[in-house]
């Protein structure tokens, strides 16, 4: 029966990904295609934010610091995950850290990666507050969760790695697909929206830390190891800042890593 079951989940998974997606679909169409209310003087508004959404593209899946980015991140995970250190992670936090109280952070924590209550409430709020900064905070993070959705899908699928209650951090292309936390991805994209949209360093180091509880909250709740929480957030903050760099002006920008043994990587990224 074993089999049976791992088709069985396989099924409900792919069944849960389509309706995902054809949910994200209709929020598209809904927002950019067909917006409502919109006013006359408004005529090219939908030409706009189609505009907006494949320079979203363009700045996530053509920009070569950004794809370089998005690789380190990767290497970075699979690091952890095709070692012992994803299970070491996820042993220690369940035996040392997790108690009742990291529980109930967890049930909080958790809902903003909930697509069926986050997305809504996005939605809800654009429509409710389209010509206000709070709009434009809901905007830019449905357009970095459509930005980030296809990408975060396909690490999912290629990296085939199961889930702590089922199997180790392994990866094993298309054998499972929880090798990147959807919850951890759609979670943080709010609050690393808003962050980017607030000048104040107290408040947007706030929110920073409030966008790793939903990847937080599934390590807490055995449902994800470290890596799989970690390339989640880490798609959320590539995709939030491909909807940053939309409408900028031409520029270089320099960005410091830190590697292994004390070392740094050095990227430079030429936006046209």
């Amino acid at each position: 029966m074993p089999i049976f079951d791992s088709k069985v989940r396989f099924i409900q998974h792919q069944y849960t990904m389509v309706k995902v997606l054809g949910f994200i679909l209709y929020l598209f169409l809904t927002f950019f295609v067909f917006p409502a209310n919109t006013e006359a003087n408004e005529g090219n508004a939908i030409i706009h934010d189609l505009a907006l959404l494949k320079d979203d593209y363009k700045n996530f899946y053509l920009d070569r610091g950004n794809l370089t980015r998005l690789a380190i991140g990767i290497g970075g995970a699979g690091l952890l995950a095709n070692t012992s250190m994803d299970g070491d992670i996820q042993e220690f936090y369940q035996d040392n850290v997790r108690g009742n109280t990291t529980d109930d952070i967890s049930n909080i924590g958790k809902i903003p990666g909930e697509t069926l209550i986050t997305v809504p409430l996005l939605i809800g709020t654009r429509l409710l507050f389209r010509k206000t900064q709070t709009g434009e905070w809901a905007q830019r993070s449905l357009r970095a969760l459509f930005v980030g959705a296809p990408a975060g899908l396909i690490l999912q699928r290629l990296t085939g790695s199961s889930r702590p209650s089922e199997d180790d951090s392994k990866w094993r292309p298309f054998k499972n697909s929880n090798g990147l936390s959807g919850h951890a991805f759609i979670g943080a994209v709010p609050f690393i929206t808003a962050a980017k949209m607030n000048d104040n360093p107290y408040i947007k180091g706030i929110l920073y830390g409030f966008s790793v509880l939903p990847g937080l909250s599934r390590i807490n709740d055995n449902k994800h190891y470290f890596s799989q929480a970690a390339i989640g957030w880490y798609l959320a903050l590539l995709s939030c800042n491909s909807i940053e760099r939309t409408g900028k002006p031409k520029e270089t920008a320099f960005t410091i890593i830190p590697i292994s043994h004390g070392g740094i990587l050095i990227t430079v990224n030429r936006s046209f």
